[in-house]
């Protein structure tokens, strides 16, 4: 399920790496985008899954200023993909 969504959460977008993790024990990720002027990916949001029979029955989404709160790293260096 999750696996899914960090293939598909942002469609056409690129320059994007997804970190699966967890909020209040709900499955979700954290999107980081590339941006070349820092050289490193920055923190965009948290997509938290409510998932019921095996379905994704809603998404909340927390803003790049909540990754602190939720102990996600504040950047991701590099790693030859952009």
């Amino acid at each position: 399920m999750v696996n899914g969504w960090v293939d598909d959460g942002f469609d056409g977008m690129k320059g994007l790496r997804a970190v699966p993790t967890s909020v209040n024990r709900q499955p979700a990720v954290a999107f980081y985008h590339w941006r070349k002027r820092e050289g490193a990916y920055l923190p965009l949001t948290i997509d938290v899954l409510r998932v019921t029979g095996g379905a994704i029955t809603e998404i909340v989404i927390f803003h790049d200023d909540q990754f602190p709160r939720l102990g996600l790293p504040e950047r991701l260096p590099a790693d030859g993909t952009e």
